[in-house]
């Protein structure tokens, strides 16, 4: 949820509506992540057992998939431009092969058994990193609409902005007037962007 100083502020019913939607979009990605990997888990048991690769491909198949699924769900930008969506396809196929090699060349794994190595792991980086960073960008609009209560620390910034900048108080006094005595985290966010700009 964007905060627009220039507008009104938005009502309590509003930003209820915002966190539940959000709190819903959080299960959705739960739920396909546990999917997700229940499935992987599956195929990779089902493969395991069949004999096409050993316990060592199948490690090292969950291990580095999971670890740079890690990276790249807390460690991108939130808004990916073109040349991001290059990147994580050129990691994704590096890892397939690196991975498919190390079972092939220095495990002596069957060929296909690297392949299918390579592949789970490609698989595992990309849906983990996809669902990851939907969790962590769910999560963090959550933070945002939550409330600045009269208890927290950063209630102290908040009125300093507000006392040095008579638009911002009388924004505050508008939220007050429809009975939102307390603003949120992103509110706080954009009043800190809008004294930034102004200073440029």
């Amino acid at each position: 949820m964007e905060f627009d100083l220039t507008l009104d502020p938005p009502t309590r019913q509003e930003i209820q509506a915002e966190q539940d939607r959000f709190k819903k979009q959080r299960k959705q990605a739960l739920r396909s992540g546990l999917i997700s990997d229940g499935l992987h888990a599956l195929v990779l048991f089902s493969l395991y057992f069949a004999g096409l690769f050993s316990g060592t491909a199948f490690l090292i198949a969950v291990l580095l998939g999971t670890s740079i699924a890690i990276i790249l769900a807390t460690g991108t930008r939130k808004k990916l431009a073109g040349s991001d969506h290059i990147a994580l396809l050129v990691i994704v196929l590096c890892s397939c092969f690196t991975v498919g090699y190390i079972m092939v060349w220095y495990f002596k794994e069957p060929v296909s058994g690297g392949v299918i190595a390579g592949l789970a792991t490609g698989s595992i980086i990309t849906t983990g990193s996809l669902l990851g960073r939907k969790i962590m960008q769910v999560l963090s609009a959550l933070e945002l609409l939550e409330l600045i209560d009269d208890d927290h620390p950063a209630l102290h910034e908040l009125l300093t902005l507000c006392r040095d900048n008579p638009e911002l108080e009388e924004y505050r006094q508008h939220a007050r007037d429809i009975l939102r005595p307390f603003l949120t985290f992103g509110e706080l966010k954009a009043m800190q962007n809008w004294v930034e700009d102004r200073d440029v």
